[in-house]
């Protein structure tokens, strides 16, 4: 990686310029969470929180910090990006290791892209009969995946461009960076 100056780096031979400052997704994240803990604070029964890696956990630790209701945290790993383009199906890397059967489940994601993973792994929870299944993303591209699966939590909507930084990546790399960076055309 290579840092140009503080808005604008490389990755892959490939710029990026800044997009969502350091501070704007504190402000994100603070909102979705008072959201969140609306819905949540009266719940009664238990609320499993799952983090979809790799690209959520930066997203996962910042945002569970400012929740206020008891919960647990699990992760998962799916994969259906290679580079820059969804491959078109999901691999389970590492699957959910707790029963959700009768709980509330949030489930995490930094990006809802074409909506494939969040589509499938739902349906895959959906299965096991939680009392209910909530999604919450950092990011979301509409305009790509058309509403294929319902988002209650959206911190940001963006065009259909390419984003690194805060979690995301490009092939690995660029999660480390605080802010968060679309590809320069």
């Amino acid at each position: 990686m290579i840092i140009k100056d503080q808005n604008e780096i490389v990755l892959e031979g490939k710029t990026f310029e800044k997009y969502i400052s350091a501070e704007e997704i504190d402000a994100i994240i603070t909102r979705l969470a008072e959201e969140i803990n609306t819905v949540y604070k009266d719940v009664a029964s238990e609320i499993i929180l799952i983090s979809i890696l790799d690209g959520s956990f930066i997203f996962m630790a910042d945002l569970i910090r400012k929740l206020t209701f008891p919960h647990t945290i699990h992760f998962v790993k799916l994969k259906s990006y290679e580079g820059e383009e969804s491959t078109g199906h999901i691999n389970y890397i590492l699957d959910l290791q707790t029963d959700v059967r009768g709980k509330n489940v949030l489930i995490v994601e930094d990006i809802i892209d074409t909506g494939l993973t969040i589509e499938s792994f739902v349906e895959k929870l959906s299965n096991q009969e939680p009392l209910s299944v909530q999604t919450c993303t950092l990011l979301s591209k509409p305009e790509v995946h058309n509403d294929i699966v319902p988002i209650h939590f959206i911190g940001k909507e963006l065009a259909p461009e390419f984003v690194v930084g805060y979690g995301l990546d490009l092939n690995g790399y660029g999660r480390n960076l605080d802010s968060i960076y679309k590809l320069k055309i």
